[in-house]
């Protein structure tokens, strides 16, 4: 099996982002860095996997349903980011969260070519539940995902994320602050504060 992303990086060195790019951008880019970076993963599209094995699967591939290919990362972040108009904060806290995941993982952890969009609408769902009460719904996040991923896989994505966070979800205003700086972004004191 070959692999897209070699190994889980070290820490994004911010040098490496173009001077050119600044404030939501910034974050985005470094949202993407930091989901590419986290594990392992393979070449192929789900629908691929399935249908160059054999067996019954690859035999019945023309009536069971495939789901849509992936687009690319960049593009997937910023498309569901945009429908959902998520706040820099939240989207902030949710790079924690990626942080959190990596130190909970093996270096050797590997994945297929979906596992980083997962971790993105896993992190992100929690960390819109963490600052708002009323938070955005999974059908929601079905649709600014383009249906890629169907409203169970995406309760299964949470679920399985707060398994490896521990369910240690809270972050706190400095944290968050503090996190948004070392990207290079301003984020208002009165924002930084979960309701």
């Amino acid at each position: 099996m070959s692999t897209a992303i070699a190994t889980p990086g070290p820490r994004m060195d911010l040098g490496s982002v173009p001077p050119s790019v600044s404030g939501e951008s910034r974050l985005l880019y470094t949202t993407v860095w930091s989901l590419k970076s986290l594990m392992r993963t393979s070449d192929r599209q789900p629908q691929q996997l399935c249908q160059t094995g054999g067996g019954m699967r690859s035999n019945f591939a023309h009536i069971i349903h495939q789901p849509p290919l992936l687009p690319s990362i960049e593009a997937f972040i910023g498309s569901v980011t945009a429908s959902l108009k998520i706040k820099m904060a939240v989207l902030v806290t949710a790079l924690i969260y990626v942080e959190r995941l990596r130190k909970h993982l093996p270096k050797t952890a590997t994945g297929s070519m979906d596992t980083p969009y997962r971790i993105f609408l896993a992190s992100l769902l929690l960390a819109d539940k963490f600052w708002s009460d009323h938070s955005v719904q999974i059908k929601y996040l079905v649709a600014a995902a383009g249906g890629v991923f169907s409203m169970r896989e995406i309760a299964a994505m949470e679920r399985a994320l707060l398994k490896l966070l521990k369910f240690n979800l809270y972050v706190s205003a400095d944290e968050i602050r503090t996190h948004a700086l070392k990207l290079g972004i301003c984020i208002d004191e009165n924002v930084a504060a979960p309701a």
